[in-house]
């Protein structure tokens, strides 16, 4: 499968890591307002006991995590529970259909070795389906040895995925700018970055919690942060027009550096939103 950016849709496109809280469910709302800005259907799947994908998206969302009040009685849900997102693969071509899957840390395992035991690699060459594993990563030692380990976990069940790994900024700096003396830095140097040969870079970049967080807890998605009128903004979040301003425009910016960085991975109109 080719190697070369940007892919066309429909595509298939996963955000892993095996730490919580790096931000993936952050990038997949991204991902998934940017193709529905652009007019690009999907079908949207989470593994994650928070569930804040479903929060995010609504009721098209498909949980796949498996109920563990029933796994003691029926042990192979582990497995089948994931097969309705090879099944929106299977269909992902002939539908024009892209496929987003937000796996959470607890569930990277199983489904790495779901992905393994479908032998999913030899499909999607067959349906000529491109699939992303995005990892995201923040400048931490917990993070990147997760990261190092999610990378390694989907290099051996899909070898012919495209990895990319996602810095997420939001209150760290670059990977690349680690002390060589810190625990973090000697971690990045020894764990991950041996790993990055074959491995595209890309930068998340932060944006303060406060101008986020009241959107994202009202379950407001980036297209209707952006959409919203500030006095209609303002009595929904209960917050001065001149902070939901504010807010709006750090949304703005973030959306579109999203944009450019997305769009040399996939195939998006450009301009930006």
């Amino acid at each position: 499968m080719t190697k070369s950016f940007p892919l066309s849709l429909p595509v298939a496109l996963i955000t892993a890591s095996k730490k919580g809280g790096t931000g993936k469910t952050h990038l997949m709302t991204t991902i998934a307002d940017l193709l529905t800005l652009n007019g690009y259907p999907y079908s949207v799947f989470q593994a994650d006991d928070k569930k804040r994908l479903s929060k995010m998206l609504g009721a098209r969302v498909v949980d796949l995590r498996p109920n563990p009040d029933l796994i003691m009685n029926d042990p192979a849900l582990v497995r089948t529970a994931f097969t309705p997102f090879y099944t929106a693969c299977q269909a992902a071509v002939p539908a024009g259909n892209s496929v987003l899957f937000d796996i959470g840390a607890d569930e990277v395992e199983n489904t790495a070795n779901y992905l393994t035991d479908v032998e999913i690699d030899e499909d999607l060459g067959t349906w000529k389906l491109p699939m992303l594993v995005f990892v995201l990563v923040q400048a931490e030692p917990d993070a990147i040895g997760s990261a190092a380990e999610t990378i390694r976990r989907f290099r051996k069940a899909v070898p012919s995925a495209h990895l990319v790994l996602v810095e997420n900024l939001l209150e760290r700096k670059p990977l690349d700018q680690l002390s060589a003396a810190s625990i973090a830095g000697q971690q990045y140097a020894k764990e991950l970055k041996p790993l990055l040969d074959h491995v595209t870079r890309m930068v998340m970049p932060g944006i303060i919690s406060e101008f986020w967080e009241p959107y994202e807890n009202a379950g407001l998605r980036f297209l209707k942060a952006l959409a919203m009128d500030p006095a209609e903004g303002s009595k929904l979040l209960k917050k001065p027009v001149g902070d939901v301003k504010l807010a709006r425009r750090a949304v703005t910016i973030f959306f579109r550096s999203m944009h450019g960085a997305l769009s040399q991975l996939i195939n998006l109109p450009k301009g930006g939103a």
